[in-house]
């Protein structure tokens, strides 16, 4: 019984995965938040996809959805 997966196994998000994780940011919480608040959210978010229940995401991830979070607008 080894059904367990490690972060490794999965492949990481694709660029309009990306966009479409901060466009529900957007949508739920406004364009409005801090950086603090954008990174604690974001985790949030990111319970619930496979590879990243853990709450640890990678610095390029959040620096990748942190820049589409700011850009969405333009």
């Amino acid at each position: 019984m080894n059904d367990i997966q490690s972060h490794r196994d999965f492949f990481p998000l694709t660029a309009g995965q990306i966009r479409e994780l901060t466009a529900a940011l957007r949508d739920v919480f406004g364009s409005n938040i801090s950086r603090e608040q954008f990174n604690d959210r974001l985790l949030m978010f990111l319970e619930d996809v496979p590879g990243y229940e853990s709450g640890e995401a990678s610095s390029a991830l959040i620096e990748s959805a942190w820049a589409a979070y700011g850009g969405a607008g333009e």
